[in-house]
This record gives structure tokens, C-alpha cells and sequence, in this order.
């Protein structure tokens, strides 16, 4: 509380800064990065303790990114695999979690939260990337962007209207496995004063690499800007997505060492409709202040059919969440100290209404339910300058979350829930010399159990006394410059876990069980990145993760006794990305990228006993011809038609998703 205090005093007695600081001697360039939910004031990425990576609607086009997984395979700390079998719902999660059974990860969309309200899903495909301006990701637990976010956030801001003259742009592209991709964009002022426009459509259509795979994705994305002055900003955006995206799944080795393409049981898929509407202002303030704030309401219609060898389901879930968030900052200075404190409210409504049914070896079964879910939350940061070379930043965040649970076939199942948890974070930034800067940071977070863990499972396998998953995690970094060729950073992390959320065994004898916190696990690890460039024509990257995840107890579950050192499945120990752009020419560019991942554990084998998911490498290339308006490109993937699987389960038996094979991507561009 003192620092809300410390907030105070900096507002009433003491001068705001009048203009921008000039940029001292020893600091490093201004890439800046917003270190809370909405976009206000902009910290340098060098004052943020801990890693921070910055991705542009550049750095996008440059990757030939189709996908928002895409992009996310070349950073540190990613874990990222195909659990399901189709081009477009790759997992995503950070830091040594693997996103089972709940992503740790958080993404945030112009300031609101995308991830599903039931079960803490990443839908990357009602993203709409080619709309996408600037991704900010930063890994670790995130204390200020709320509940969940253990392993990162990724926070994502979308175009808008240029202010000079009107701007359009289509695209066409197609290749392998049936791939099509169509896009429309236009931007400018509307005839009116002080309006905005950005407006995009897109079509995608794929038979998929494997039988009963494909899909189709039509997104629509717009937005209304007014700015009447320096110190207003007021954007509307609309979102709108359907897609249906049918899964392959996994398959046995028998079948996978026939045909990789295989279906074993087709007829799996999962619709959506999806509509998303977002209100965000910007208004500068006398004495330093500025005020942010946003409001949205989204709504997501979602169907998914699995069939299994024995079993068949359909789930019907209907998910509306509406909400804001208020956020007033000052910018102005303690002891003739710069000083810049941020203060939040948030609140979200989140109704999900579920319908679950099919059958299971011959038995029919048959559930709904409903949960209305009441989010509350504060946060308060501040960034202190103790001298020149020294920057403190600490902050904390208060969550409060209440479920109201009603089973409509078994009053007997229905409750409530509330979870509330402070957590605190802090940090060090010294920098010594120009360009070279090193920190320190120490953050808690808290993932709060789900609905479906606490009640969904009945009797036998409810369990309403979860108590939440909390982190803490220290970090220390170091982030440098070399003139204009070479970039580098270092961040070591070593995060704690504790009640982390299993199923594991109640009665060994029946072998019955129920959702229950693991006292404690561990992850910690390397992450380590080099950006060159050698004058106009040649530029490049390495990104290094090392990562151990592991029991740090010993715990009786569903695959088996688990002692203490034990990995957590779906963990790669290594990644590594790489690329390299050569430019011979003007307007030309010919880029190699590559991935390597390690060998892992397969889920569902947390006792580490049986066979792992083989470590590979993977090598891409993209050749792209650029001329004034135009962009002529080829994509090249998997070139040598490497035979690899992201992710396995153990399921009596090991089961893989197989990757694709060599396949093409070529498309041609006009931005106006």
C-alpha cells in the first residue's frame, strides 16, 4: 500500500514532466513496450526488468507467417506443438508449461483478454493476423495482467487508419494440400473531421496435410478512429470470425509408419462464430496525468465433435463476456527523479453455457451446465529513477474471482467459488554503460482452478476445496547493443511452483481419482538471443531456449508414481531458432530459417518410463520480390521433408501427431 501512497504524493506534490526526456548519452535506443493491459504511456524496453520481445507487422511479413504459431516458433521460451492435426490450432505456452490442462499464457487483443472464460484457450485462428500491427511478448509470470498469466502474455495491437490519403491492399496466395488464402485492406480518413477508418477481410481454405484435416476461416476485422487532437484518442473495433477446422488427431505407430497422412477416426472438428466488440480512449490530462481505459463485449458460439475408437461427443459451448478496465497514470517526477506510476481497475462478466453429450462403449451421457463468473482486479505500478543508471519498478495486483456454478440435470452438483490472491512483483534495472543494461526481477502469479476442475466431474471427481496455483519467479537479464550490426539479451529464470492442478489417484486399489494440487513443481531455464546485420544486404538471428520443467515431489497419478526430478511432458529440454536474410539485389530477398527442438516426454508419461518424441530439425526458406506496391513471394517449408511429430500422448499405447511433409506457399501482395 505504500507505493499507492508514494502514487499520491507524486500527484499533488511534486511537478509533472512537462516534455519528453531527452534521451541520455548511456541509455539504449527507444524500442518501447507497454508494461500494462492498455496502451498508454510507453516504457524503453531497456527500463522493463526481465525480457521483453518486439514483433512487428514487418517482422511478420518477413517470416512469411501464415499463422500467429508462425511467428511464435522462432522465440525464446515458446513451447508450442499440434496436438490435434490441422494447420491453424497449434498449443501455445511459455516458460517450461506445456498448456495441460490449462494454458499459463495470456493474450490480449487491443487490450482485451482472448483467452476462452471456461478453460483458458488461445484460439489463435479468431486472430485476425494480417491486421496485426505490433505483438509484445513477455515471458514470465506477468503480476499486472492478471490471473493465469504464469508462463507470459502476449499482448497484441491491430492497425489502424493512416492519416495521409487512402491506402488499399488485396493479396492472393495459394500451395500445397489445397492451401488458399485470400485478403482485402483499406485504411485512411473518412470524410469527416478527425475520422479513421481501417477496414480487412479475409478467406482461407485447406484440404490439410492429412485426411479429413482442412478447414475454412473467413475473418472481418474493423475499426473507427477519432482523434480530434493531441490529446484524444478514441478507437471502436469490431471483429467478426467463422470458421470451421476439422482435427485429424493422432495416430498409432502401426499406422503412422504406413500412411503419416492417415485419419484413424475422421469426423472430428470445432466451429465458431465469434463476435468482438472493443471501445478504447486515450485522454491526456493536466499535471502529468493521462487516463486509459476500455470496454468490450465478446461473444463466442463454439461446437466440437470427437470421435474416438469406442466413444463419440459433441460439445456445444456458448461463452459471452463483457467487461472494462480504467487506467490512470502520471508521468512526472520525485526528488527531482523521474517518476511513472500507473493505477487499474478492471472488472469482467463471463457466462459460459455448456452442453456436453454423446456416448462411451455403448452407455449414452448427457450434461449441461451454466457458470456465470464475476472477475474483479487492481494493479498498481510504479518506475522510480533512484540515479541515472538505476531504475526501480515495482507494482501489484490484486484478482478476485466468484463462479456460480448450476448443473441443469443435478441441482445436487451446483456451488459457488471465490478466489482472491495479491501478488506483488519488483525489479532492478542498472545500466552502466550505453547500450548495455542488466536486471534483476522478482514476480508472483496465480492461476485460480477452472470450473470444469472444481465441479464438472461429478461426485467421485469434484473437488471444491482446489486451492489456486501460485508462482514466483526470479529472473536476472542482460540486454546490449553494438552499434548498428549486433543486438543481444540474456534473461535466466528459476520459477517455483506451488499447487499445481493434476488428476492423480485417490484409491490405488480401484484406481479412482480426482483433480488435486501438487504441492510443489519447478521450472527454470536459459533463454539467449543474438540479432546482426551486416550493412543493407545481409541480416540475421539465433534464438536459444533451455528449459527444464520438473516434479519437485513425489506424486501418485492416473500414468504412474512420479518421484521428485521427474520432467514434465511436452517439455523440450532445447529449441533453437535461427534465420538469415540475403539481399543480393534490390527488392530482393532470399531468407533461410530452421528450427530445432529436442527430445521430449509424451503426455500422459509424468513417471518419464516410456518412449520419447524424437528430437528434430526443421528447415524453411522464403523468396520474396518486392517492386513499389508489389510483393511476389515463395515459401518453402519443411525443404527436406523431414518425417517429425510435435507433440505424442500415451494411450495404452504411444500415439503421435504427425507434421507435414515438404509443402509450397506462394502469394503476391499490393499495398497501397
Amino acid at each position: 500500500m505504500y507505493l499507492f501512497l508514494l502514487f499520491l504524493l507524486s500527484t499533488v506534490f511534486f511537478e509533472p514532466c512537462q516534455a519528453a526526456e531527452a534521451q541520455p548519452a548511456d541509455e539504449l535506443p527507444p524500442i518501447l513496450v507497454q508494461e500494462t493491459r492498455l496502451k498508454d504511456v510507453e516504457e524503453a524496453a531497456y527500463k522493463v526488468p526481465g525480457k521483453a520481445i518486439i514483433i512487428t507487422a514487418e517482422d511478420i511479413k518477413a517470416l512469411g507467417a501464415k499463422t500467429i504459431q508462425d511467428v511464435l516458433q522462432y522465440q525464446t521460451g515458446m513451447v508450442l506443438y499440434d496436438q490435434v492435426g490441422n494447420d491453424f490450432q497449434s498449443t501455445i505456452d511459455m516458460r517450461g508449461f506445456n498448456g495441460q490442462p490449462v494454458t499459463t499464457t495470456i493474450v490480449f487483443v487491443d487490450g482485451v483478454r482472448i483467452n476462452e472464460p471456461d478453460f483458458n484457450t488461445i484460439n489463435f485462428d479468431l486472430i485476425p493476423i494480417e491486421d496485426i500491427e505490433r505483438m509484445e511478448i513477455l515471458p514470465g509470470t506477468a503480476t499486472v495482467f492478471g490471473r493465469n498469466a504464469l508462463g507470459g502474455v502476449i499482448n497484441i495491437t491491430t492497425k489502424r487508419g493512416r492519416t495521409e490519403g487512402p491506402h488499399l491492399g488485396f493479396g492472393l496466395g495459394g500451395g500445397s494440400y489445397g492451401r488458399q488464402k485470400y485478403s482485402f485492406n483499406t485504411d485512411g480518413l473518412l470524410p469527416f473531421a478527425n475520422l479513421d477508418y481501417y477496414f480487412g477481410v479475409t478467406r482461407e481454405l485447406t484440404d490439410g496435410y492429412r485426411d479429413a484435416s482442412g478447414g475454412r476461416i473467413t475473418r472481418l476485422f474493423g475499426k473507427l478512429g477519432y482523434r480530434p487532437g493531441d490529446n484524444t484518442d478514441v478507437i471502436f473495433s469490431y471483429t467478426h470470425v467463422q470458421d470451421h477446422l476439422k482435427q485429424a488427431g493422432s495416430l498409432p505407430l502401426s499406422i503412422l509408419h504406413v500412411d503419416r497422412r492417415a485419419n484413424l477416426t475422421p469426423g472430428d472438428y470445432t466451429d465458431s462464430d465469434l463476435n468482438l466488440l472493443a471501445l478504447n480512449l486515450r485522454q491526456k490530462l493536466p499535471l502529468g496525468f493521462s487516463l486509459a481505459a476500455n470496454g468490450f463485449f465478446r461473444n463466442n458460439d463454439q461446437e466440437g465433435f470427437v470421435r474416438g475408437l469406442a466413444s463419440e461427443s459433441l460439445l456445444q459451448t456458448k461463452l459471452a463476456s463483457g467487461g472494462g478496465i480504467g487506467q490512470l497514470t502520471h508521468e512526472g517526477a520525485i526528488l527531482a527523479r523521474k517518476n511513472l506510476a500507473t493505477l487499474g481497475f478492471e472488472y469482467t462478466y463471463n457466462r459460459f453455457d455448456i452442453t456436453n453429450q454423446g456416448n462411451f462403449s455403448g452407455f449414452n451421457f448427457l450434461s449441461k451446465q451454466l457458470t456465470k463468473e464475476n472477475v474483479v482486479g487492481a494493479y498498481f505500478m510504479d518506475s522510480f529513477t533512484l540515479f541515472e543508471p538505476l531504475i526501480l519498478n515495482a507494482g501489484f495486483r490484486y484478482d478476485w474471482d466468484h463462479f456460480d456454478f448450476t448443473d441443469k440435470l443435478d441441482s445436487t452438483l451446483d456451488g459457488e467459488k471465490t478466489y482472491h490472491r495479491f501478488n506483488p512483483k519488483a525489479g532492478l534495472v542498472y545500466t552502466p554503460l550505453k547500450n548495455l543494461s542488466f536486471s534483476f526481477s522478482y514476480s508472483e502469479g496465480i492461476r485460480f482452478p477452472t470450473v470444469s476442475e472444481i465441479f464438472a466431474q461429478g461426485p467421485f471427481g469434484s473437488n471444491p476445496n482446489l486451492l489456486p496455483m501460485t508462482s514466483r519467479n526470479f529472473e536476472i537479464g542482460a540486454k546490449g547493443k553494438w552499434a548498428d550490426w549486433l543486438e543481444a539479451s540474456l534473461a535466466l529464470f528459476y520459477m517455483p511452483v506451488r499447487d499445481e492442478i493434476l488428476f492423480i489417484v485417490i484409491d490405488p486399489v480401484t484406481f479412482t481419482g480426482r483433480n488435486e494440487n501438487i504441492s510443489r513443481t519447478l521450472r527454470k531455464g536459459i533463454e539467449l538471443s543474438l540479432k546482426g546485420r551486416y550493412q543493407q544486404w545481409l541480416d540475421g538471428f539465433i534464438n536459444y531456449t533451455a528449459t527444464k520443467a520438473t516434479f519437485d515431489t513425489d506424486v501418485l497419478l492416473f500414468s504412474g508414481q512420479v518421484t521428485k526430478g521427474d520432467e514434465v511432458p511436452l517439455v523440450p529440454r532445447h529449441r533453437v531458432a535461427t534465420g538469415i536474410n540475403f539481399r543480393p539485389v534490390e527488392g530482393l530477398t532470399l531468407s533461410l530459417l530452421g528450427t530445432y527442438v529436442s527430445s521430449q516426454f509424451l503426455l500422459r508419461d509424468e513417471p518419464n518410463q516410456g518412449k520419447k518424441l524424437a528430437d528434430y530439425f526443421v528447415l524453411n526458406s522464403r523468396m520474396a520480390y518486392e517492386q513499389k506496391f508489389w510483393t511476389a513471394q515463395l515459401l518453402l517449408n519443411n525443404m527436406t521433408d523431414r518425417k517429425y511429430s510435435t507433440s505424442g500422448v500415451i494411450v495404452n499405447e504411444p500415439f503421435f501427431v504427425p507434421a507435414p511433409g515438404f509443402n509450397v506457399f506462394g502469394g503476391l501482395t499490393f499495398r497501397y
